[in-house]
């Protein structure tokens, strides 16, 4: 059995969304991951990402992939394919 910890650390370039975001649209990614630092003392890993700048919204030409922040694997969701979700 796979759990959420046997899929980290994720590449660069890999789409992913924050577990907060539980709406269907947010299933194929809101973010980019662009750089990868871990594994930390716990054994979680750290995303530096480009995210959307309204975290509640999917994005697109209104709300681009500008904002660089980082996230924990452990909030951190790959993103599937649009016809697999």
């Amino acid at each position: 059995m796979t759990t959420p910890a046997d899929r980290h650390p994720l590449a660069p370039g890999t789409r992913v969304r924050h577990y907060g975001q539980q709406w269907t649209a947010a299933r194929s990614g809101t973010a980019t991951i662009r750089e990868v630092q871990g594994p930390l003392h716990d054994g979680t890993y750290e995303y530096r990402v480009d995210a959307t700048e309204d975290f509640s919204r999917r994005p697109g030409p209104d709300n681009p992939e500008t904002r660089s922040t980082w996230w924990s694997s452990t909030a951190t969701i790959p993103a599937v394919e649009p016809d697999a979700a």
